[in-house]
């Protein structure tokens, strides 16, 4: 590439496109400044992104550490009574004989979303809830008064029942999936469990909404618009935040009995791993409510409590270590993020490839001169001094921090307000060096848990050990973090991507080509702290007390409390 050409029919050239290089550029003019065009209909093949988790770190989090510390429970699965909405709608679906395909059912369920967000929405309360399609249905209640068209809600083939809590309810077993074999014959479609637990929790619902206009009347005429008066009645029954309300008292023992219940008859010798393993991980985030009530609120609060907690016994450290290692896993990834910023950054402002040597050349580059962390400097000698306790960093406000008195999550804040690759060392070597100390098999089997892009924080510190035996410079130090987990992970992963063009460099006949294309995707990957806050505040688990000048801290209920010692001891 890098002409212009075209197709020329009998009148002429039948349409046009300017080409684009495979890596965005354009084309020049030919010598003679003679254009041909390219014919309309053809459109670049490759679509130019910023990319998402561009060093396949968040991975490891979303898709290998989280299924196995928190199954059933997704980032997006987050209000329990949603699980009894979806119940309802399978059941109701049954009862009423509607076709048995999946696609029909599909339309059923984006069809009562619809109605259901419309209906959240006009909570008298108000409580703030974000129903499902919220993006479209925010501008019809904010500019109207009703009535309200009908429609259906997120296009997706399954709406918000297969994006976010489909798999869910299947895990709890509320769910049978579409394919099951029953009597020989697979399921056409996706039915509510026959088991008691799942009809209870339809019924609950039921029975929580059968005395509304909207269930007695406008749930059966699709075609006819809501009445805003319609809405808030159906949403004082059924809206997300109702379950505090002693009348729904039967629901939430329901939700509870298919989320946690199984998983707390496990601690016992019965029921699933899984489920043991999802009980021992809430009654892990309950005590550290208990311990810090920041927690229900702010991610910080909680990746610092994982890290240190207070454990009970023997089956609590287990899962405490698990979850430690979650949270060191993300001070790993913030660090080598600051290194690939600076590095990008300062590749690109080269304004042309790079040798080998000048890409190395850069990497020690992002070190300060004159400084204890110039890249002459030893590696070593900085590792010792962290030993020592005597390091500090800077911060933006010219403040001096001591590392070895800051909390990790303290020390993750600095470096990613730093971004600078003398501070993202010190983090790198400070997280290896407390992690020396930790052990146990929870930790041991979380901490050795890698993706097919990035290898574990226990490959990771055996690694580094490896690395340090020849008393590296830290300039070597920073060069071979850059050459072992961003340089040719970046590449690979970037080529998995194509068509969607993603390379923020790539090696191009022996030169390290830069691209203007925004980082994207490294922000820490979501360990489920919103999610674990929203799920166990609906279960009345754990409740904002009122004091005489407004809500007090977060604290947990005797439910809560009853819950941890159940499961924890």
């Amino acid at each position: 590439m890098g002409r212009r050409a075209g197709i020329v029919g009998a009148d002429g050239v039948v349409g046009a496109a300017e080409a684009v290089g495979y890596d965005g550029s354009r084309p020049a003019e030919d010598d003679d400044g003679t254009v041909v065009p390219l014919p309309g209909w053809i459109s670049p093949v490759l679509k130019h992104r910023g990319g998402h988790d561009s060093l396949g770190l968040q991975t490891t989090t979303q898709d290998r550490l989280m299924p196995e510390l928190l199954p059933g429970i997704l980032q997006l699965s987050r209000r329990a009574r949603y699980l009894s909405f979806y119940a309802f709608l399978l059941s109701t679906y049954a009862q009423d004989r509607r076709p048995e395909g999946p696609h029909a059912l599909h339309q059923y369920i984006r069809q009562w979303e619809w109605d259901y967000g419309l209906a959240v929405l006009h909570c008298p309360r108000p409580c703030g809830s974000s129903p499902i399609g919220a993006r479209r249905l925010d501008p019809l209640v904010r500019n109207g008064t009703g009535p309200f068209p009908r429609g259906l809600s997120v296009k997706s083939p399954q709406g918000g029942y297969g994006l976010n809590y489909r798999a869910p309810l299947i895990d709890f077993g509320v769910v049978v999936r579409e394919g099951t074999p029953l009597g020989g014959i697979p399921l056409p479609l996706d039915v509510l469990s026959p088991a008691e637990p799942a009809q209870r929790l339809a019924d609950t619902f039921r029975a929580a909404v059968r005395h509304t206009a909207y269930h007695r009347e406008r749930m059966w005429e699709a075609d006819f618009p809501l009445e805003a008066d319609v809405l808030e009645e159906f949403a004082e029954a059924a809206c997300l935040c109702r379950l505090d309300e002693h009348r729904h008292e039967a629901e939430r023992e329901a939700l509870h009995a298919v989320m946690l219940g199984a998983g707390a008859a496990a601690t016992t010798g019965t029921g699933s791993p899984t489920a043991r393993q999802r009980s021992l991980s809430v009654a892990h985030f309950l005590s550290l409510v208990e311990t810090d009530p920041e927690v229900v609120t702010s991610v910080d609060a909680f990746r610092q409590a994982l890290w240190e907690p207070a454990t009970r016994g023997r089956s609590h450290a287990v899962v405490a270590g698990q979850w430690a290692a979650v949270a060191a896993k993300d001070v790993w990834q913030e660090a080598l993020c600051s290194l690939w910023d600076g590095f990008c950054a300062t590749g690109s402002s080269r304004g042309r490839p790079l040798t080998w040597q000048e890409a190395r050349e850069v990497a020690y580059g992002l070190l300060p001169p004159q400084s204890p962390l110039s890249a002459a400097s030893r590696t070593s000698e900085l590792a010792a001094a962290l030993a020592a306790g005597t390091v500090r960093l800077t911060d933006g406000h010219g403040h001096e921090v001591a590392v070895a008195r800051a909390s990790l999550e303290e020390l993750r804040q600095l470096v990613r307000s730093l971004r600078t690759a003398g501070s993202a060392v010190v983090l790198f070597l400070e997280l290896m060096r407390r992690m020396a100390g930790r052990a146990g098999p929870g930790w041991d089997e979380a901490s050795a848990v890698g993706s097919r892009w990035q290898p574990s924080l226990a490959r990771v510190a055996a690694e580094l050990r490896a690395h340090l035996a020849p008393e590296p410079t830290l300039g070597e130090t920073v060069w071979w973090l850059l050459r072992r987990f961003v340089l040719d992970v970046h590449e690979r992963i970037a080529y998995s991507k194509l068509p969607e063009f993603t390379f923020r460099f790539r090696w191009e006949q022996g030169l390290l080509r830069f691209y203007d294309l925004p980082a994207g995707g490294l922000s820490p990957a979501g360990i489920r702290a919103e999610v674990l806050a929203s799920l166990t505040g609906d279960l009345g688990l754990w409740r904002w007390p009122d004091g005489p000048e407004g809500p007090r801290p977060a604290e947990l209920t005797d439910r809560g409390r009853h819950f941890v010692e159940r499961v924890l001891g």
